[in-house]
């Protein structure tokens, strides 16, 4: 016996949202389970609240601040 399921458009859509929703919370976990990107990001956060950022303008910029 075969099933037929028959949503409308709205369901549809509202189930395209959860699962993107899902994705983003999946992905979110695996982030915050890596713990050397944690790391990564909890040095960068610090850097920039004790001012060591730069700002780009160009390619060039890179070599002025590699010196």
């Amino acid at each position: 016996m075969k099933w037929k399921l028959t949503i409308s458009p709205e369901v549809f859509n509202t189930l395209v949202k959860l699962r993107e929703e899902l994705e983003d919370v999946i992905e979110t976990i695996e982030i915050m389970n890596d713990r050397e990107l944690m790391e990564g990001l909890e040095r960068s956060k610090k850097d920039f609240e004790e001012g060591r950022v730069y700002e780009l303008k160009n390619v060039g910029d890179l070599d002025e601040i590699w010196k």
